[in-house]
């Protein structure tokens, strides 16, 4: 009986430790501090939850074996690199803890497949829940202009552009990029008709929010998802699909195009002077950077591509966790053909993965994204609700985050959506993997009888 309790609050540990990191460090306990309630179970975490994996590992379960081991070594080396190569302070310690709850998250989510009902009501609840969260922070922000304490756009003269759970507009858009498809699929997921009506309307707001941030990778992102779901979709939706892509495009495409015809004098909304300058991805030309004409996203995202290519050539092995940041701080400082214009982020998830941990970070990283990315496209139309929910919305969420992860300041810190969508898909591939386990002990009971 003990045993069993323990279980049950075992279980219920890993369901709060999923359903509270998507909150991005805002849900705390009064009286504990500036510490979140998913930094304090991560703690607890740290210290079992990979022991338990590690022993049902040894005791023959053999689920998803290449990319765990994979991630292992991933982290393992940001540890080492954080020991060898980084300030040891808090800013850096900070940056691998973070990383450390991403691991313990892609764990949780592939224990709990052990559980497929304890599965099923984590998804149905911390997925819409999260999501009109932050749908209703973030139209308080646009009506409001305030925001909470870590937002960018919290400062002297806050603005009227959403940020929710996040520090930055461009990091909200690429996680409405990554969870909209989990929203417009979430009756796959629970078959209710006011579930219908709840996706519906999230997703419409979703989209309404997402214009607002003026994220052109969020935006893109998105473009890209709907392009993906001819591949997860089958007969009527399918062609629904590629219209509602066809006509995505050609809305995006006649806007943009109108918004080139004004003059630069005019006075539009923020997000409608982001989506102007979508063009400049296809019409850019390099220009000499003076007092009155700076140099814009894309020659400033080039020169970081530059100058981190121009690290990782010099540090194949990486430069430790934050790697990115000191270099381009040092060049800063220093004239040469190396400089960013100010800024210190890489604005890309894998040129960062490189520059801080090297080829072999960026390969073992690489292997685990696109080993769940090809094992949720491989198991697409499964009979069981739970793996063709996340498989349907994961594919196309994953897929537009290859674009999407371009978009941000930093999406390796701070960014527990990617690793809550990393996990649903581990928890998916396992789950399916159990399910054909079972089903050919069953054959082969049927076979000898």
């Amino acid at each position: 009986m003990k045993t069993q309790y323990l279980g049950v609050f075992w279980r219920i540990l890993l369901a709060l430790y999923i359903g509270t990191s998507l909150y991005e460090g805002y849900l705390t306990i009064p009286g504990l501090g500036p510490h979140s309630v998913f930094s304090l179970i991560q703690r607890i975490l740290v210290f079992t939850l990979p022991f338990v994996v590690l022993y049902l590992v040894i005791r023959g379960d053999r689920r998803l074996i290449v990319p765990l081991v994979s991630l292992t070594l991933w982290l393992l080396l940001v540890g080492v690199t954080f020991i060898a190569d980084s300030p040891h302070t808090y800013y850096y310690f900070y940056y691998v803890w973070s990383q450390v709850g991403g691991y313990l998250l892609v764990l949780s989510f592939w224990y709990l497949a052990l559980y497929p009902d304890w599965l099923r009501w984590t998804l149905r609840l911390a997925i819409p829940v999260y999501f009109s969260a932050t749908m209703v922070l973030s139209l308080w922000e646009i009506k409001t202009a305030h925001h909470l304490s870590q937002s960018r756009e919290n400062g002297l003269h806050p603005t009227h552009i959403p940020t929710a759970f996040y520090f930055d507009p461009n990091n909200l858009g690429t996680a409405l990029a990554l969870m909209l498809p989990f929203i417009v699929f979430l009756g796959i997921l629970w078959r209710r008709r006011w579930v219908y009506w709840l996706s519906g309307v999230l997703t419409f707001i979703g989209l309404f929010v997402l214009y607002k941030t003026g994220s052109r990778g969020g935006e893109l992102a998105l473009v890209l998802d709907m392009a993906a779901l001819p591949l997860v979709l089958r007969g009527r939706s399918r062609t629904i699909a590629v219209g509602i892509l066809g006509l995505a495009v050609i809305v995006m495409a006649a806007a943009i195009v109108s918004l080139q015809t004004l003059p630069n004098s005019a006075h539009l909304p923020f997000a409608l002077v982001k989506l102007k300058h979508m063009a400049d991805l296809l019409n850019f030309s390099p220009h000499k950077v003076t007092a009155h004409r700076g140099p814009g996203s894309v020659m400033i995202r080039l020169a970081l591509l530059k100058s981190g290519l121009h690290a990782l050539a010099l540090h194949p092995l990486g430069l430790g966790p934050r790697g990115a940041e000191r270099y381009y701080s040092y060049w800063l400082h220093h004239p040469s053909p190396y400089n960013t214009y100010g800024v210190i982020d890489a604005h890309n998830m894998w040129l960062e993965n490189a520059i801080d941990f090297g080829w072999a970070g960026l390969a073992l990283y690489a292997v685990f994204y696109f080993w769940v990315l090809i094992g949720l496209f491989r198991r697409v139309n499964h009979p069981d609700p739970v793996i063709r929910f996340v498989t349907t919305a994961g594919v196309p969420a994953l897929f537009g985050f290859i674009l999407g992860s371009l978009s941000p300041s930093s999406v390796m810190i701070g960014f527990n959506v990617m690793w809550v969508v990393y996990g649903m898909g581990v928890s998916a591939i396992s789950l399916s993997q159990m399910r054909q386990h079972s089903d050919r002990i069953q054959e082969q009971r049927f076979d000898r009888a």
